[in-house]
């Protein structure tokens, strides 16, 4: 076992850096040159296969920064970060944080978070999936115990701040978005949330006070503790409006009522 591990460490080099060629090639038989050639051949498919599947992933941070800039940053990050799974829908999950380091990616410093909301995307198409919540629930809970209410939130949910205006470049840069196109970086800050109504990812703009709301349940807290902290956030904050949305847009899918403890004498 300790034989293959150090042959599957020294081809692994080889593919990531062609100056660890020739110690690969002499895993295998032959000529060397010609050796050399084929792990090259090797090391050119996998670095495409990964150039692909990390276009598929972030169009936008490809429309941002242009089809040759993007191939040569996929090739870094390839080097960097080598595929730990054998799926590639997996490949890309430390991508943001490879671009807030990426020296050539410095100019462009809300690349990070726009390649974090492109990654909640691919999370939530690829999530479970779970029933919508019946309506008629909640018209049949006792209102004395709304307060204790825990909500679930759907699996493929998830929520981005930024302090750009990170929706509006989403937005923007839809291929079926018509309008106009200019963004004003310095607009000020946006959230976003990530959500699947169906068989598509989407993604929408969140108000603050939305935000430290699902922000508390995601946390675990009850409706009345987070309805509580999210005013104290955003006094303009309508739970009734928001709360109706996200039950219809199955953002929400479940509720629980606290059952009191029973205590024995």
């Amino acid at each position: 076992m300790p034989e293959l591990l150090a042959t599957q460490h020294c081809f692994g080099a080889a593919l990531a850096d062609p100056a660890c060629a020739d110690d690969a090639a002499q895993l295998i038989a032959g000529d060397a040159d010609r050796a050399r050639r084929r792990i090259g051949i090797y090391r050119g498919n996998m670095i495409a296969n990964a150039t692909t599947a990390l276009a598929a992933v972030y169009p936008i941070i490809g429309k941002l920064v242009g089809g040759e800039f993007f191939d040569g940053l996929a090739r870094a990050y390839c080097r960097a970060h080598p595929s730990m799974s054998g799926d590639l829908n997996e490949y890309g999950v430390q991508f943001a944080e490879f671009l807030a380091t990426f020296p050539h990616a410095q100019s462009l410093p809300y690349l990070c978070d726009v390649a974090r909301l492109e990654w909640l995307v691919q999370r939530a198409h690829y999530a479970a999936d779970h029933a919508p919540l019946d309506t008629g629930r909640p018209g049949r809970i006792a209102e004395s115990a709304y307060p204790t209410l825990k909500l679930k939130l759907h699996p493929a949910v998830s929520t981005l701040e930024s302090p750009y205006p990170i929706y509006r470049i989403w937005e923007v840069h839809q291929d079926d978005y018509c309008g106009e196109i200019a963004v004003d970086l310095d607009s000020g800050p946006q959230r976003a949330i990530v959500y699947r109504p169906g068989l598509r990812a989407t993604v929408a703009p969140l108000a603050r006070g939305e935000l430290a709301f699902l922000a508390a349940i995601e946390q675990g807290c009850r409706l009345g503790a987070a309805l509580e902290s999210t005013l104290a956030t955003d006094a303009e904050f309508n739970l009734g409006v928001s709360l109706q949305r996200w039950i219809a847009t199955n953002i929400v899918v479940d509720l629980s009522v606290e059952t009191p403890e029973i205590r024995h004498a």
